[in-house]
């Protein structure tokens, strides 16, 4: 009798572990649904932080600086930048009015790009070097108006009107490794490389797989994107595009990820940032807004 009592009680406690396991995995099944369902519950705003392994951080109440957003005017007592890095254009945003690139010439090349791409292309660049052995090439980074208007003429079916192509800033590099160019630059190890490391040195791949009915152009995995830090990582992990990552940052909110402060706001408009920030930099994003974004002093 006591053998099949302790057999019971085995039993009983099999059958408690197994209900235990099985509501643990409904629980997390349909907490699973409802994040790939709705991402941007991912995003805790408002006081709350975007991201992970950021709780800690806190801010000295009342002491602020003021940020007037009318022509990008920042209290000079912020160390602050300017960037066109966060400007969207795609068929739907054009080039804004009046708009000038903020151009340098790459390493002596003859390349020009976006100042905002320098330093992380040639970082880019040499980990590709450091990690494949293959170097890295630019096939096309800053097109005028007039170059792209020719481009579209001879491919009307891949190539964006005039004003409403990337080029047009110097922010979008089209590379390529030797005998790996366009969509055979996955086939290298150097694209494969870049498609899974290049945002964290701030850039995405623009159009992304399976992606199209968003960025209106098909997978190119050789178009690189310049976005900057922590944008590009938090864009990575979301499996967002550009265009959705602008439109889950609500404006007037802030948001925390990792040690960044990010908040969209409307242009010609004055804010107030904590003052516990440093390397301040505001771009606006060309849907009548600016993103600021802030690192963290710990």
């Amino acid at each position: 009798m006591s053998n099949k009592k302790n057999k019971n009680q085995k039993n009983n406690k099999l059958n408690i572990i197994k209900i235990i396991i099985g509501s643990l995995c409904i629980i997390l099944l349909v907490m699973t649904i409802i994040l790939v369902s709705k991402p941007e519950l991912l995003y805790r705003v408002q006081g709350s932080f975007l991201g992970r392994n950021d709780n800690h951080i806190s801010f000295k109440e009342n002491k602020y600086s003021e940020i007037n957003l009318q022509g990008f005017d920042l209290n000079s007592q912020t160390e602050w930048r300017s960037e066109q890095s966060l400007i969207l254009l795609n068929k739907a945003h054009a080039l804004p009015e009046g708009f000038v690139p903020q151009m340098a010439e790459y390493k002596d090349s003859g390349v020009q790009m976006n100042v905002a791409i320098l330093d992380a292309y040639a970082q880019l660049s040499a980990a590709v070097t450091e990690n494949t052995g293959d170097k890295m090439y630019v096939s096309s980074v800053y097109r005028s108006v007039e170059e792209q208007a020719e481009l579209q003429a001879n491919d009307p079916e891949l190539a964006l009107p005039p004003g409403n192509s990337e080029h047009h800033t110097g922010l979008a590099v089209d590379v390529y490794v030797f005998e790996h160019a366009g969509m055979n630059f996955l086939e290298s190890e150097a694209g494969q490389y870049v498609n899974k490391n290049c945002y964290d040195f701030g850039f995405i791949i623009r159009y992304p797989k399976d992606k199209e009915d968003i960025t209106g152009i098909s997978f190119e995995p050789w178009h690189l994107r310049y976005v900057g830090l922590p944008h590009s990582k938090i864009i990575q992990q979301k499996f967002i595009t550009f265009e959705e990552y602008i439109n889950l940052l609500q404006p007037n909110k802030f948001y925390h990820y990792d040690k960044y402060l990010i908040t969209r706001q409307p242009l010609n408009s004055n804010i107030k940032l904590p003052t516990g920030l440093q390397n301040i930099v505001y771009s606006p994003d060309n849907t009548g807004h600016v993103i600021v974004t802030g690192q963290i002093i710990d």
